[in-house]
């Protein structure tokens, strides 16, 4: 017998007696890797509830970092909107929970019944003395009052 046709005993992997390498944990290594890249991405995807003074604190770390503040129109400091000079630029002020105010800058088109609206959710990033807000959610008290 050649080196060529003798059988390798000691290889796991040709071995008859049931030991070596089992395509069950292959599958089982499959869903674990799986399991973790889902986890993974959904937790970078994840943003914060958070005040302006916190929004402050996390900016200086992850300036990218998408979060969520909830407000309220601020009445006593006007807003800029000129849809005519530029449609996408909208000025606000608004206050936290804590009642902190804070200029909120959105590059979009002013929300329909903006005025008339209880609390605003600003989701966005906190930047050097203003708040640019990438999405606005708004809750109008008069829609969930009965008539």
């Amino acid at each position: 017998m050649t080196q060529e046709n003798t059988p390798l005993t000691n290889d796991p992997y040709t071995s008859k007696k049931g030991k070596g390498f089992k395509p069950i944990y292959l599958i089982i290594l499959v869903v674990v890797s799986v399991s973790l890249a889902i986890g993974i991405s959904f937790y970078g995807d994840t943003s914060k509830y958070v005040c302006f003074a916190e929004a402050d604190e996390i900016a200086k770390d992850r300036p990218n970092l998408q979060l969520h503040v909830v407000t309220t129109l601020s009445k006593t400091k006007p807003e800029v909107y000129n849809p005519q000079q530029d449609p996408n630029y909208y000025e606000f002020y608004a206050n936290d929970t804590t009642g902190a105010e804070r200029k909120v800058i959105y590059y979009n088109a002013k929300p329909q019944d903006m005025e008339r609206t209880d609390k605003v959710v600003l989701i966005g990033y906190s930047r050097n003395g203003y708040f640019e807000a990438r999405d606005i959610l708004k809750k109008c008290p008069s829609k969930y009052e009965k008539k």
